[in-house]
């Protein structure tokens, strides 16, 4: 045992020794992943143990999950799993929607016709805008009752619709314009689909398939993999959404207040409870973490090809 300890113990220098240039070039990432993933990544489940407030720590424990699933009016159940509730309800909606539109819309700009990568960039060009300065202008666009697209359905003879204005209206209008960014799963989607061999569909066709047999036999079916990867993106980002909080802020009555932005409020907020928004972020991280694991099991329906 002590041989084979001294051996690997050589066989380390010697491969440092020889590799010694590729460890410096190395150098700069490991040092920006200790410093920027692991140490706040251990900081903060300290502080989640802990009663943090940005100064001192009095007492240590579970304390602050404890709380979290204390559902009396003492605890900070309730408020912590109704932001939970909003978020996975925003992304239930959001995922497949988004992922419905822009696979549609890669789907009718997959073409080899004049002027049409004019089309995709136009398409894509929202990407680049800011969450924050898109949202200012949707609450220009919608706002009530002036906004350009109210004073068109007033114009049409309808009453104007409260949008952002409503608590009813909040969270679906948010939902419809987060759609202004499809242009970015587009471009992956549009890759995914360059990617499908022409020679099958020339199969398909002499074999007289029509487009709609093409389409569920095999487009989807090839493009799975990136199916599986937007799922998983998407699923992440709706989780973790929070670029409404600089326009909308909590929404009418809490309406838009994500898991997300309640762990900024928390940690932030006039209470300073850092170690509590420690804890609520970790049990975020624990669900993001387990609907991964469990959508890579059920992962059998992703095709990756011999």
């Amino acid at each position: 045992m002590k041989n084979c300890a001294e051996k690997l113990h050589k066989n380390f220098i010697y491969t440092l020794k020889k590799e010694w240039s590729n460890w410096v070039f190395l150098l700069p990432f490991v040092v920006g992943f200790c410093l920027l993933i692991i140490y706040p990544l251990i900081t903060s489940f300290f502080y989640s143990l802990t009663d943090f407030n940005g100064i001192s720590i009095k007492k240590i424990g579970f304390f602050n999950y404890a709380d979290i699933f204390d559902f009396s009016k003492f605890g900070y159940g309730k408020e912590v799993f109704r932001s939970l509730g909003l978020t996975v309800l925003y992304t239930i909606i959001s995922v497949p929607v988004n992922t419905v539109l822009s696979y549609a819309l890669a789907l009718s700009l997959h073409k080899s016709v004049k002027g049409i990568k004019g089309i995709r960039l136009l398409f894509y060009l929202p990407v680049l805008i800011p969450g924050i300065v898109s949202g200012q202008v949707w609450i220009d666009i919608l706002s009530y009752p002036d906004g350009i697209i109210n004073q068109w359905f007033t114009t049409l003879g309808f009453n104007p619709i409260p949008f952002y204005n409503s608590e009813d209206w909040q969270l679906a209008t948010l939902i419809i314009t987060g759609q202004w960014t499809l242009g970015g799963a587009m471009i992956v989607w549009l890759a995914a689909l360059s990617n499908v061999p022409p020679t099958i569909y020339e199969a398909a066709e002499l074999d007289g398939a029509g487009y709609f047999r093409r389409l569920f036999q095999i487009t989807i079916p090839m493009t799975t993999p990136i199916i599986f990867y937007n799922l998983i993106s998407l699923i992440i980002m709706c989780l973790q959404t929070f670029d409404s909080y600089a326009y909308l802020g909590r929404g009418i009555n809490d309406g838009t207040y994500f898991i997300s932005i309640r762990i900024y409020v928390t940690a932030f907020g006039d209470g300073r409870q850092y170690g509590l928004a420690c804890a609520i972020a970790w049990i975020l991280f624990a669900i993001i973490g387990g609907l991964t694991a469990v959508m890579f099991k059920m992962s059998k329906w992703v095709y990756y090809g011999e």
